[in-house]
């Protein structure tokens, strides 16, 4: 509870003297509700003493009713934009500090947490914790200005006719406490129910074409249903309690006036009370149970918001890969890789695998040189890739860019000097030029953008697109072919190039005309420094500097294309494939 008391302060510290604010105004709210009733009261007196003609009290009264009835309108108001803003500004701020932690995990949590259950507590958590800071905070003001100020009033009118309100008052609140714990059992499972569904949604819609290829629709109906009516059950359970407790609590200020009206009616009648005063009194009444009321809806907020806290928790207090890190100053950066990069026996074995998928690699790449990678399917050629642009970690001594050890280095760091484009292009629900210069945190360079454009071999097709570089390109580029999309990719790496930029197959998906365009630009412009390509084209590999030749995740050989083809004979028969006319 403290945990999540102390992480709630974190938060609405930064904002205290808008809460400062919302606070003052409450006060002038709950000031405004009791002090109304009083001028009633004498106004109802008055009419039944006949001196509404006789004297100007009444008109007095009444015109103090409506500046106080609409005093209460603007503090009310002010009120609650003063607590709701802030719960704004947390969730804003949470959502922002939660994608930069998501973003310092490696591989092994998200193998372990799908995409949807991070959508999910993205989302319906950091929505929990805006209702405490906004809502919540309100409610609990509310409520004990209230139940301090009003019962005062009523005790202060008849000692008697207040303890007959607090029977039902605290006979009504014990049975919304038990309400409320089996409430809070099922929204932690209705939570994980929602984040299974998620899960399940985000991969499938992911997976949409495989489901159509294979006409596996009914199947993955069935999985979707499965979760959904485990969500409907937890959900079903909560309205149930919800469909008791609220109308119990929506039905207090009845229950209230009938008390009020069969013990005040006998007090009239005995003479104790004037009509003006019981209506006052009826009046407290009823503005009590509204923070009696809000008191189950705070109890149902901080408990669906502290199961969300749980659930953030478990992600802001994990530690990130470079969090030990420390980072590099801007002049290291910009020289990281001045002297190339080197392996030394490098080895690498994945978090959930039983054995290295890179064993005793040694390779050094010098400034100036374009490097290829090539092997069959499965030979860890990806692995080296995610090794050298630091989304994989390799142990102490194995990977260095000039004489720094990489394992020492935040990723972070090692990706503002090495660019990589992947097999697996992502492309934003936005425009072509906006993808393009996604990598760049600089003003957009239309006139870079169109070189760029140019070197990927897109300039043509983008001129037959509707709106040129303002195009939509869709979720993921689903508007667009996959050569198209693998271009785009291309280009955003060629708009903002590292010192070491890496091509992973990125030829797989283009023509041989466009293939022979584009070697021809990255050969001949030098886009940066040290230029890597993992391929199995001949039409590539021909010129490069020299090649790795990886098999079973070893180097089988190392050289030049021609050094290649008389000592590997992986590199020979690809060779003679491609000679053959097969891709």
């Amino acid at each position: 509870m403290w945990s999540k008391l102390n992480f709630l302060l974190r938060y609405t510290h930064r904002y205290r003297w808008w809460y400062a604010g919302g606070i003052v105004f409450l006060a002038l709210t709950i000031w405004a509700s009791v002090t109304i009733p009083e001028y009633i009261q004498k106004s109802i007196d008055a009419i039944a003493l006949g001196r509404v003609d006789s004297s100007g009290d009444f008109y007095q009264y009444v015109g103090l009713i409506l500046l106080l009835a609409l005093g209460l309108m603007v503090v009310r108001s002010l009120s609650r934009v003063l607590f709701f803003v802030p719960g704004r500004l947390v969730e804003r701020q949470l959502k922002g500090e939660m994608f930069r932690k998501l973003s310092t995990f490696g591989k092994a949590y998200y193998d372990a947490n799908s995409s949807g259950s991070i959508i999910s507590r993205i989302n319906n958590d950091i929505n929990g914790v805006r209702m405490i800071t906004g809502f919540g905070l309100l409610q609990i003001g509310n409520i004990l200005f209230s139940l301090s100020v009003t019962p005062y009033k009523m005790w202060a009118m008849s000692p008697t006719l207040t303890l007959y309100c607090m029977v039902p008052l605290v006979v009504i609140f014990i049975i919304v406490r038990f309400g409320m714990v089996i409430m809070v059992k099922n929204t932690h499972l209705r939570m994980e129910a929602l984040q299974r569904l998620s899960g399940r949604t985000v991969s499938f819609l992911s997976g949409n074409a495989v489901i159509k290829s294979y006409n596996i629709h009914h199947w993955a109906e069935d999985k979707v249903e499965e979760e959904n009516v485990s969500l409907l059950g937890f959900t079903l359970k909560i309205a149930w309690i919800r469909s008791f407790i609220m109308p119990l609590l929506g039905s207090m200020e009845q229950v209230l006036k009938i008390v009020v009206l069969f013990a005040g009616g006998l007090l009239v009648i005995s003479g104790e009370f004037t009509i003006g005063q019981l209506t006052e009194y009826i009046a407290y009444a009823a503005l009590l149970t509204h923070p009696i009321m809000g008191l189950g809806w705070v109890l149902t907020v901080f408990q669906q918001g502290f199961v969300g806290i749980t659930s953030l928790q478990t992600i802001m207090n994990r530690k990130g890969e470079d969090d030990d890190k420390p980072a590099l100053a801007a002049e290291q950066k910009a020289h990281l890789l001045d002297e190339g990069l080197h392996a030394t026996d490098l080895t690498f074995q994945y978090h959930n695998g039983d054995a290295p998928v890179l064993k005793d690699l040694n390779f050094r790449i010098k400034p100036g040189q374009v490097v290829g990678i090539t092997g069959p399917l499965g030979a860890g050629k990806s692995t080296l890739v995610n090794l050298l642009n630091g989304y994989l970690k390799p142990e102490a001594g194995q990977l260095f860019y000039g004489a720094t050890d990489a394992a020492g280095l935040r990723g972070q760091d090692v990706r503002t000097r090495v660019r990589t484009v992947s097999q697996d292009v992502f492309l934003f629900s936005d425009t072509v030029e906006n993808n393009i210069a996604f990598g760049k945190e600089l003003q957009v360079d239309p006139s870079e953008i169109k070189k760029a454009v140019f070197r990927s071999a897109l300039a043509d097709e983008l001129d037959r697109f509707p709106k040129k570089e303002q195009t939509m390109v869709g979720e993921k580029g689903i508007m667009l072919s996959g050569g198209q999309k693998q271009r785009i990719s291309l280009a955003r790496a060629l708009y903002a190039p590292g010192q070491l930029l890496v091509l992973d197959d990125v030829f797989s998906a283009v023509d041989a005309d466009t293939e022979r365009f584009l070697i021809k630009q990255l050969f001949d412009n030098k886009v940066a420094s040290m230029l890597v390509l993992v391929s199995n084209r001949m039409s590539v590999l021909e010129r490069c500097d020299f090649n790795l030749v990886l098999e079973d995740g070893r180097l089988t050989a190392m050289g030049t294309h021609e050094e290649l083809l008389q000592k590997s004979d992986f590199y020979r028969t690809t060779q003679k494939v491609q000679e053959g006319g097969e891709q």
